[in-house]
């Protein structure tokens, strides 16, 4: 069994430890390296695993991952064979670590905030690169939380990190586990290690922590969504916080450049940019499909088909909004037939008395279908000639 040094330290980046075993790897390349004490933590708990390096007799291997198995070795997948017995000086790459810590004990201080202030129980914790998430069940099962409430969180969970409060780690006595006032009940029996934050937060966890709520930084929930039947809270910590807030800020900035108001007033100014760029779209759509309609009433003929009146319309690519309001309120009027094309999209329609199957007569043409009375779909221009062709022909079906 591995010692593990991160449980007594976990800012311990440089070690050194003896190979008792190494294997190749399940890839071509790899092998796995035991050691007899590793600072390396290996991926448990929704924490990942640490990468770093390997030194022996002047020869640097890579560690790309760290698994533990069932006995408690932990294996290190390295690019470098080093045999059995061999001496080895261990570095951990301690951005990463730190990144980790920073994630993993922001997730503690927000679990624990839900516990106290909404009742609600946190399973599992998934630590991605970008952001972390935790699913919680809430009281009444519900799935997501209100603004107010997210405000909550944010502001107990970052008031303590402010306090600077100690972190404490270590593995009990059964009779002063018992007596603990954890969170949630351990999910192991033996070697239950306890990791204790202030006076506010108490819970089983193998993982690695700061050593002070202050190192934690910042806590930002990024987002509460349904999952599972749960709510599934994202969140960035530490520096990835900062990381947030300041791209944030550089868009807010560049964003409020561009509308000539303040940050904070950048809603309020996207609420009226939005309402008046509808207004100028729905203006817009209207001339254009005022327009589509002056083009159909130029091509409107009546020629041999029992009294209807054909239009057959090639128009170039337009808004497709404004060619499906203008073909829309053609077609209500009685005895008329639409054969247009407007780029590569095609629209047969007619109104409800003439007796034609649009769906039927866009298929012998082109691409498409649809009902009876209106059909579309893709073709060239000349199949609206093509179709044309056809009714003059053949007459209304």
């Amino acid at each position: 069994m591995t010692e593990r040094l991160y449980y007594e330290d976990a800012y311990l980046w440089e070690f050194r430890g003896t190979v008792t075993a190494c294997r190749p790897g399940k890839k071509q390349g790899e092998w796995l390296i035991a050691l007899d004490r590793s600072a390396f933590y290996p991926t448990s708990g929704g924490q990942p695993y640490d990468t770093g390096t390997l030194t022996a007799n002047g020869a640097e291997a890579r560690v790309t991952d760290v698994e533990a198995d069932t006995a408690g070795e932990v294996w290190h997948t390295a690019d470098r064979e080093i045999p059995a017995g061999t001496e080895v000086a261990g570095k951990i790459d301690g951005e990463r670590r730190t990144d980790h810590m920073e994630q993993h004990g922001g997730e503690h201080m927000l679990a624990g905030a839900i516990w106290e202030k909404l009742g609600g129980t946190t399973i599992g914790l998934h630590l991605g690169q970008e952001d972390s998430s935790i699913d919680v069940t809430l009281p009444e099962g519900r799935t997501k939380l209100t603004e107010e409430e997210i405000a909550l969180l944010e502001d107990t969970v970052n008031r303590r990190i402010r306090q600077d409060a100690p972190i404490r780690c270590w593995f009990p006595a059964p009779e002063e586990l018992e007596k603990l006032p954890l969170r949630k009940a351990p999910t192991v029996t033996e070697h239950v290690r306890v990791v204790a934050m202030g006076d506010f937060e108490m819970v089983a966890c193998g993982g690695t922590h700061p050593s002070s709520t202050g190192r934690i930084g910042l806590v930002k929930i990024v987002s509460v969504i349904p999952a599972k039947g749960k709510a599934r809270v994202s969140f960035v910590c530490g520096g990835r916080a900062c990381r947030l807030f300041s791209r944030y800020m550089r868009s807010a900035d560049k964003a409020g450049a561009a509308l000539s108001c303040p940050v904070d007033k950048l809603s309020r100014a996207a609420t009226e940019l939005k309402t008046r760029l509808s207004d100028a779209e729905k203006k817009v759509n209207r001339f254009e499909t005022r327009e589509i309609l002056e083009r159909i009433a130029e091509a409107e003929t009546r020629e041999d088909l029992k009294g209807v009146t054909l239009a057959a319309v090639t128009l170039p690519e337009m808004n497709p909004r404004a060619v499906a309001e203008a073909v829309s309120e053609y077609i209500a009027g009685k005895g008329r037939l639409l054969l247009l094309s407007s780029g590569e999209r095609l629209t047969f329609a007619r109104s409800a008395d003439v007796p034609a199957d649009m769906g039927v007569l866009i298929r012998r043409v082109g691409r498409g279908g649809g009902r009876p009375d209106m059909a579309s779909g893709a073709g060239i221009p000349e199949c609206v000639g093509v179709a044309r062709k056809i009714l003059m022909t053949e007459g209304l079906q």
